[in-house]
């Protein structure tokens, strides 16, 4: 069971999930509270209990605060060693999740609580990332007294008027709308059609999979960024697309001119949004912008199913911003001793020179991806 740990606030009850087993076992409660916080995808159970699983090192720490018996914050955390201290990062720590706590409306003091026990028995937080809007740790709560933030990154966003067109005849779109007109011209012209599969269920994805792969493949060998479906990465991704699209939280789209995959498009489905994860292109069809033509399809099928916005996480790149309303920042947050912070800061600057130190058990997470 979990241990239940007194706390300054009488009114809630905090613990903290340890094991695998125990964390899936609240993963209904985790999923329902993420729900009533529009918590993005990186801080659900699907993605965070598949990268501990496949990638995770050191110790789970989930950490909970309750009120009256009913689950009101969360926090999607791990414990690393790093010589002599304690180091809190968040689940899914170097692959650019992007990751909130869980806080449910009208308790923010158990915001307060939850980040109160993160920091705990000295631990330093670690957090990469950060959305913006998160509920995040604040100077002068107890163990907290020394908290830095700096921002790391753009996610730009879409807000959902209607359909694909309703989108393009924005004054806004002029240059992606040339684009798109542009691309299905010159599919005419060559006498060929880009058609879209959908995979949103175990069959449908079994089957475009390979699809996916080859896209996938070809899209590295020619620009190296970090292939999530070979390698260490692959039983990762393939069990998040795997238990995703079965649960209803991941559709896959790829796109195809004539017979043959030139793109593809990995989604989370949130219930009033989706978030593009992963998508890339055969730069063979590059001059019929298939990642444009896909992001109609995208637009379309959210729109069908009632979402308002479409989150293209990290990243705030030309083609996103072609497409983008708005956009939202990351931080990168960090609290605990100072000293012990200028101790991980001299670790992580050794190691980004590539070289691993005696007082770093090894943190393997992957690099970000672009």
């Amino acid at each position: 069971m979990p241990r239940t740990m007194g706390t300054s606030r009488s009114d809630y009850a905090t613990a903290t999930i340890t094991t695998v087993e125990e964390a899936r076992d609240l993963a209904e409660e985790w999923s329902g509270l993420a729900d009533a916080c529009h918590g993005g995808p990186f801080s659900r159970p699907l993605y965070a209990l598949a990268w501990w699983t496949e990638l995770g090192q050191g110790s789970l720490l989930v950490v909970t605060v309750r009120h009256e018996g009913r689950l009101v914050a969360l926090a999607p955390l791990h414990e690393r060693r790093v010589g002599p201290l304690r180091v809190a990062r968040w689940l899914g720590h170097g692959l650019g999740s992007v990751t909130e706590a869980l806080v449910l409306p009208g308790h923010d003091e158990a915001g307060d609580v939850l980040w109160q026990v993160a920091a705990e028995r000295r631990r330093v937080l670690d957090l990469l990332e950060c959305h913006e809007d998160g509920p995040l740790p604040r100077a002068g709560l107890p163990g907290l007294r020394d908290v830095t933030s700096e921002p790391r990154d753009a996610c730009p966003v879409i807000d959902l008027i209607g359909d694909a067109e309703a989108h393009l005849a924005l004054p806004a779109r002029k240059r992606v709308r040339r684009t798109v007109r542009v691309a299905r011209r010159r599919l005419e012209e060559a006498g060929l059609d880009f058609g879209v599969r959908l995979a949103d269920d175990t069959d449908s994805l079994e089957a475009v999979l390979p699809d996916v792969r080859r896209v996938f493949d070809v899209a590295e060998a020619a620009h190296p960024k970090q292939h999530l479906l070979a390698g260490e990465w692959e039983s990762f991704t393939t069990t998040v697309l795997r238990e995703g699209v079965a649960s209803g939280e991941v559709l896959v789209l790829v796109g195809y001119v004539g017979p043959d995959p030139v793109v593809f498009d990995i989604v989370f489905v949130l219930p009033t949004a989706t978030a593009g994860w992963i998508g890339r292109f055969d730069p063979v069809a590059s001059r019929f912008s298939p990642g444009h033509l896909l992001q109609c399809a995208g637009l379309d099928w959210a729109h069908e199913h009632g979402k308002v916005r479409v989150d293209l996480l990290l990243g705030d790149s030309y083609y996103k911003r072609l497409w983008a309303d708005r956009a939202y920042r990351t931080l990168h947050v960090e609290a605990g001793p100072r000293t012990a912070r200028r101790v991980l800061a001299t670790v992580a600057r050794l190691r980004g020179h590539g070289e691993q130190t005696a007082t770093d058990d090894g943190d393997d997470s992957p690099a970000v991806v672009g």
